[in-house]
């Protein structure tokens, strides 16, 4: 721009170059680096654009090789047990396995507990245990059929999952617990059993309309669940899903009394234990280690490895980390007692 204003000035110098033409000139060249410069913006943003639908190609990709396949066998009517053998997963941003050679069993009719520390992989072992993921070594076997040969949506139709952040959605408590099976026609008879099973119907009675009430502070004259009787709505959901499947199946409780009092809780977990029928395993994933001692199998998750089993009475006996980490919590109860570390060397190497 410097040398084309220098070669117009020494023009008009000259004489070989009017003024008038000069101003035109000078306004053809403001015009024209004003679109050139947009042009090379637009250039830029068009590169940087491509990256993104580079990314998203490469996204649609990998989505394509980790979707949930459909079809497959059919899941068997009647199954004895639910056996992972070493069983190894590894997120794809991880160096370190979530799970790494886990093996454990899962009877019908039983309670299975899953206890550890934070990020001992207990949340990867209950997606794999419930077809969400797919072992990437060792296998997963519903009965005799692996569970990669079986049709996934029949398996999810075989699970109920109750979490501590379950879905709250914002319609009416009917519609919440209906949710469950929500292609299970249901009157407010139908539901009773499942709000009283889980000592909702406190929750119930107070809300204005009862079960047509809606559980949303967005719509005008609806109500807000506090956090523990959320989690008993979530109870009552988990058990109107369950109690509606005739086949075998599991129901996975993934720390369900967090927000409970301790009364409360305790009769939760009672409520919980007796979902446990022929037809259905219960396995319990809880922090809260007086929630599992009448389990009947424990597992102890260490950084993606089975450290110990048993039950409750043999792995204190066996003075390693189940029994660290339950005297840890029941010291905190105790006056003037010694609060033991889960995680210390001599706990670890003995367990």
């Amino acid at each position: 721009m410097a040398a084309t204003y220098g070669a117009m000035f020494w023009l008009i110098m000259a004489g070989h170059m009017s003024l008038a033409i000069a101003s035109t000139a000078v306004i053809a060249v403001r015009t024209g680096s004003a679109s050139l410069g947009a042009l090379v913006m637009n250039i830029n943003q068009l590169h940087e654009e491509s990256l993104y639908v580079r990314d998203h190609g490469r996204f649609l990709a990998q989505a394509a090789q980790r979707t949930i396949p459909t079809g497959g066998a059919a899941v068997p009517e009647q199954i004895k047990e639910i056996v992972l053998d070493r069983v190894t997963y590894r997120y794809p941003d991880r160096d370190a396995p979530a799970l790494d050679r886990v093996s454990l069993t899962v009877p019908m009719g039983s309670v299975t507990a899953v206890v550890g520390e934070n990020g001992s992989g207990k949340s990867t072992l209950m997606k794999v245990l419930s077809g969400m993921l797919l072992p990437q070594d060792g296998t997963l076997r519903w009965g005799d059929a692996d569970i990669s040969r079986l049709d996934r949506s029949q398996v999810f139709e075989r699970v109920s999952l109750l979490t501590q952040d379950f879905q709250r959605w914002p319609v009416t408590a009917a519609m919440n617990i209906r949710l469950g099976r929500p292609d299970q026609a249901a009157t407010p008879q139908d539901l009773q059993s499942s709000i009283e099973y889980a000592g909702a119907g406190t929750v119930v009675a107070k809300l204005p309309d009862g079960l047509r009430s809606l559980l949303a502070r967005m719509f005008r004259g609806a109500v807000e669940l506090s956090g523990g009787e959320w989690q008993k709505v979530g109870l009552a959901r988990t058990h109107w899903r369950s109690s509606t499947s005739q086949a075998d199946s599991v129901l996975i409780v993934d720390e369900p009394t967090s927000a409970l009092d301790p009364e409360a809780e305790i009769e939760a977990f009672n409520r919980i234990r007796r979902l446990a029928a022929p037809n259905r395993a219960v396995v319990l994933v809880t922090h809260r280690m007086s929630g599992v001692r009448h389990a009947d199998r424990i597992y102890v998750l260490n950084r993606g490895q089975l450290a110990e089993q048993g039950t409750h009475d043999e792995l204190i006996a066996a003075q390693g980390r189940y029994s660290a980490m339950f005297t840890a919590q029941a010291a905190q109860y105790a006056p003037n007692a010694s609060i033991p570390n889960p995680a210390s060397s001599t706990v670890a190497d003995r367990a």
